[in-house]
């Protein structure tokens, strides 16, 4: 070991013991410094015996002493008849014996049940006094304790058919209260709720306006005002005029009919959809329609009122982000076996024997007539990119397709993906093909359960956030 290694070793632990005997030194002061700050504790009022003057407790307790030489003779006196009056020199020993008697209790109890049932001539409550005189009750004797229990069930049968009677005669009030303004409240419900905002519209997927005219307009007249206003948006924007029948009209619809022409209008909604497929509508956008909404109220003198706050822009980011997470496709591809690719007479015979049809898209799609043929359930397509049509089908063989379902466009989701995995097994078997995933793996029952659980999720989200798939405003929201 060098010269040098023994001096640094040296040095390291001089440095060790300062630093030990320093965390001593400020530790010991501390403790010094904690012991300074409490004086020493001289008295504990709880440890401390009390000390009671005699005297004081002497003066005390002729101070709340009752002195009964000091009442008036008729100072007990009732001036109501049902209080009983309290003889505070009867005092006998015989009367005592009668407490314990029960014929005594129950006469007692009879007494106050029947005063009780008096009835006060000012509709006064009638306050009652125990039938026994608080005289009468021993002082020193224990012998009292052991009495029979006075029996109160007469006096608390009269209480409760009391108030049972009350309470019957508050809720049959309360319920033809109802009765009489439940209509009247339903139709003003009704009739505000006509006349809020037009049905198609939804609050989180749309800044809305509503213009109030100082006087009614002809839906005409206005339709031709708006005519080319709101143009060039890039997010859709949709106007409605209220009429005096409350009736929601479309101004695109006002001036395609003619009859629709003439109906006086009362209020205009404008509208803006704040986010599509394409993403969230810009600052610039926004600002422009508040801009021409503003303007357009002061050109038709209108008083405008916006039915949303706070930041649109926010709201239109937000409402992005949540098409993010639930625009989604699920789908499997359908892979020609060992026996080679099938034919495309074949496919089509079988598809169309499942209740597809070959839409001009270049798919067969399936359609529930139940649930209309707004979109359809699922699309089959070529794997290739190819359209299918009828030429092609023809003279030509497929090697895979690709059942797809769009989530947001379908209302029941659920029951559409296990049809269209029934109709894809039947397929399977009809074309001797396999099913894979999206990942070119073979799809069985536990990936297809977890498809499920997918949708299950999605569809959840999407109520929650109140649009629900296969709705106007799902289709308006994921275009």
């Amino acid at each position: 070991m060098s010269d040098l290694q023994i001096i640094l070793i040296i040095i390291g632990a001089l440095i060790i013991a300062a630093v030990l005997v320093l965390n001593w030194w400020q530790e010991r002061r501390f403790h010094q410094q904690v012991q300074n700050s409490f004086s020493n504790l001289e008295n504990d009022a709880l440890l401390q015996e009390p000390e009671l003057d005699s005297a004081a407790l002497q003066g005390l307790e002729d101070d709340f002493s009752i002195k009964e030489a000091a009442l008036p003779e008729n100072a007990l006196a009732a001036d109501d008849d049902h209080i009983i009056q309290l003889d505070s020199t009867q005092l006998d020993s015989t009367r005592l014996d009668n407490l314990q008697d029960p014929d005594t209790l129950n006469a007692g109890v009879n007494e106050a049940a029947a005063v009780v049932q008096e009835p006060a001539a000012d509709d006064v409550p009638v306050y009652v006094e125990a039938p026994v005189k608080a005289a009468e009750m021993p002082a020193a004797d224990d012998s009292a304790l052991d009495a029979a229990p006075v029996q109160h069930e007469g006096i608390k049968a009269i209480f409760n058919e009391a108030f049972s009677n009350a309470a019957a005669g508050a809720k049959a009030t309360a319920s033809t209260g109802v009765n009489e303004e439940g209509p009247a409240s339903a139709d003003a419900v009704a009739e505000a709720t006509a006349s809020s905002l037009p049905a198609m519209l939804h609050a989180q997927m749309d800044l809305v306006a509503v213009l109030y005219l100082a006087a009614e307009t002809a839906a005409g007249e206005l339709s031709k005002m708006l005519d080319g206003l709101f143009d060039d948006y890039d997010k859709p924007v949709f106007v409605h005029f209220l009429d005096t029948n409350m009736q929601w009209l479309q101004s695109s619809d006002v001036a395609a009919s003619p009859a629709l022409s003439s109906h006086q209008v009362s209020k205009i909604s404008c509208s803006l959809q704040l986010a599509d497929r394409a993403g969230p509508v810009t600052r610039t956008v926004l600002n422009r329609f508040q801009h021409t909404v503003e303007t357009l109220g002061l050109d038709i003198n209108a008083h405008v009122e916006w039915q949303s706050t706070g930041d649109a822009l926010a709201a239109a980011t937000a409402l992005d982000a949540f098409c993010i997470d639930v625009d989604k496709t699920m789908g499997f591809h359908l892979v020609h076996g060992e026996n080679g690719a099938f034919t495309g007479t074949k496919l089509r015979g079988l598809s169309e024997a499942q209740g597809m049809e070959l839409a001009a898209d270049g798919t067969f799609k399936y359609y529930d007539e139940a649930a209309g043929r707004d979109a359809p359930q699922f699309v089959v397509f070529n794997r290739d990119q190819y359209p299918f049509n009828p030429e092609m089908l023809r003279s030509s063989v497929v090697k895979a397709i690709t059942f797809q379902l769009d989530i947001p466009h379908v209302r029941n989701c659920m029951e559409a993906f296990n049809h269209m995995v029934q109709v894809a097994k039947q397929m399977e078997l009809g074309l001797h093909a396999h099913l894979q995933d999206a990942n070119n793996k073979p799809l069985g029952d536990i990936q297809i359960e977890k498809i499920r659980h997918q949708l299950k999720v999605i569809h959840a989200t999407m109520v929650a956030r109140g649009i629900v798939p296969g709705s106007d405003s799902a289709h308006r929201l994921f275009s």
